[in-house]
């Protein structure tokens, strides 16, 4: 990588952070400065404007996450356990593992709900994509015949998603893991009792 890219990645890791733990609004220019060491010009050097950074950030944010799912999905082999590998990966946010704050994508979504339209609408496409990742290994295993074929693939991953962010956050809140461990040992006995081909 050239200065330049080291100098903008650099930037993204620690503007995401911040971003993740102080929300969009609560950051201001002075503390992207603080957090990177950089001036105001060089920072605005390699974006636009707050607006770019703060999308460049969130992409970035989210694409480590996705990284790091597929990383932890590829190990596992059966449907059953790439579905606990996600699991594993999402519940290690309580910890700020990888990311400091919990989940970007549910931090920008309660942020910029209104107020922040273009935050808004990369909330919605890395939840997509997010939904889309557990709608794909349920898919797969519905086709190889680990799953039964009448499994609802979408409905499934629409309540993974709402369970595991709803536990999320109250982990976080309470600074106790007993919501995200719950739901989490729940799903998976759900998805083991009920559509786990015998």
């Amino acid at each position: 990588m050239r200065k330049g890219e080291l100098t903008k990645r650099m930037i993204l890791d620690r503007s995401s952070a911040l971003f993740n733990i102080k929300g969009y609004s609560g950051s201001s220019i002075s503390d992207i400065m603080r957090e990177t060491g950089l001036e105001k010009g060089g920072i605005y050097r390699h974006f636009k404007n707050k607006d770019d950074l703060a999308v460049q950030a969130f992409q970035h944010a989210t694409s480590q996450m996705g990284v790091r799912y597929i990383e932890e999905i590829k190990k596992a082999s059966t449907t059953f356990d790439k579905l606990k590998s996600f699991i594993s990966v999402f519940t290690s946010l309580v910890h700020n593992d990888p990311l400091p704050g919990g989940c970007p994508i549910m931090n920008v979504t309660l942020e910029a709900d209104d107020s922040h339209p273009l935050m808004a609408e990369q909330a919605q496409i890395a939840m997509n994509q997010l939904l889309g990742m557990i709608e794909k290994i349920i898919t797969n295993g519905i086709e190889q015949g680990e799953l039964r074929s009448d499994t609802q693939a979408k409905q499934i991953a629409i309540i993974w998603i709402s369970s595991l962010e709803g536990a999320l956050a109250l982990s976080r809140l309470y600074q106790d893991t007993v919501y995200i461990d719950t739901v989490s040992s729940r799903l998976l006995d759900e998805l083991e009792k009920q559509i786990t081909a015998k």
